[in-house]
């Protein structure tokens, strides 16, 4: 499959959405020779694709798509969050996405072209695990770990939660250097994962007040 060519078509995509969909579908996944890639570059597309304002699809009705979207979205979401669970590695979780949703005999999943670009279209657009990153090794620390790392890492969690509570700077990027400075005199693996835990535990706290 030529992925810089499926690139620059995503890239420069317009027209209604749908109606890109469909072609996307007809050209990668219909007559082309790797469907599986295809759905990966498409998910992990970063932008919009096509022109979200043009509500004049030519292929599938606007009352079509609604009524695809009422059957199999709440489908689509749960197996795709399904498979996210397993944890594989990223080849596999498109392969198996693809397997599950596009190539499914059972009739309960998409058989109908029109249901399927939909499918694709609701993944690309609804679905808020994709694209997918699996989830590698990672420092284990226990909870008697991590409750005496958070006294010995006091004054760096203090220092770190003022900068981004407390002080006003002019750019994003400076108020991170602040915190990296912080972090950056923390030497112990764990102890970077802790003060990163209780730093990102803070965020959301604030996030969920504003």
């Amino acid at each position: 499959m030529d992925r810089e060519k499926l690139k620059n078509t995503l890239r420069r995509a317009s027209g209604n959405t749908t109606d890109i969909y469909f072609m996307l579908y007809e050209d990668y996944f219909v007559n082309g020779d790797n469907p599986v890639e295809a759905l990966k570059i498409i998910l992990e597309y970063p932008n919009e694709i096509g022109d979200q304002e043009d509500e004049n699809p030519t292929v599938i009705s606007y009352r079509q798509e609604c009524k695809i979207v009422a059957v199999f979205e709440e489908m689509i979401t749960g197996v795709t969050n399904r498979i996210v669970e397993m944890n594989l590695t990223k080849d596999a979780f498109y392969e198996k996405l693809y397997e599950s949703i596009f190539n499914c005999k059972n009739d309960l999943f998409p058989q109908k072209k029109e249901e399927k670009v939909i499918a694709l279209k609701i993944l690309s657009e609804s679905v808020s695990v994709v694209p997918y990153y699996q989830i590698l090794e990672a420092v284990k620390v226990s909870k008697e770990e991590f409750e005496s790392g958070i006294d010995r890492l006091w004054d760096y969690i203090l220092e770190a939660g003022h900068m981004l509570m407390h002080r006003e700077f002019p750019t994003t990027p400076e108020e991170a250097a602040q915190i990296l400075r912080v972090a950056g005199g923390i030497a112990d693996q764990k102890d970077q994962v802790i003060f990163w835990t209780v730093l990102i535990n803070t965020l959301r706290r604030h996030g969920d007040q504003e």
